[in-house]
């Protein structure tokens, strides 16, 4: 009698310890897919962001003064904003030619630790009007 209790005991610590594993894995997953989540959370609204600024700089005029109204500021010719999450970065150059300007800015977003998340181009093409 004795024997066939430890055995159950037994038997009931295995179990318990094998849904004691399971329940870790588990936890662990979803933790792993909250943090996956969140992440493309931020990358999408990072991604729409670096597009409403393309367009921006593609319309303005003057791409120093619409990026100083969108919130930028000039840190050696790159202009920087940053955001809880993600950190935007914008180049700006322009090469001249006898038939007009073509202006070129780099949109690049950034996460807070640094990883480049996307680089998008953009490019406008200025004639000269005799």
């Amino acid at each position: 009698m004795k024997n066939r209790s430890n055995s159950l005991l037994l038997e009931l610590l295995i179990v318990i310890a094998f849904f004691m594993i399971s329940a870790t894995v588990l936890l662990q997953v979803f933790a792993a897919a909250r943090a996956q989540s969140v992440r493309a959370e931020h990358l999408a609204a990072a991604a729409a962001e670096a597009q409403n600024i393309a367009d921006t700089l593609y319309a303005a005029p003057d791409a120093e003064e619409a990026l100083r109204e969108l919130g930028f500021a000039d840190a050696d010719g790159i202009w920087r904003r940053e955001e809880p999450a993600w950190r935007t970065e914008v180049s700006c150059s322009a090469e001249e030619s006898g038939a007009g300007v073509m202006r070129r800015a780099l949109v690049r977003v950034l996460s807070a630790e640094g990883e480049e998340w996307l680089s998008l181009p953009c490019s406008r093409f200025e004639e000269v009007r005799p």
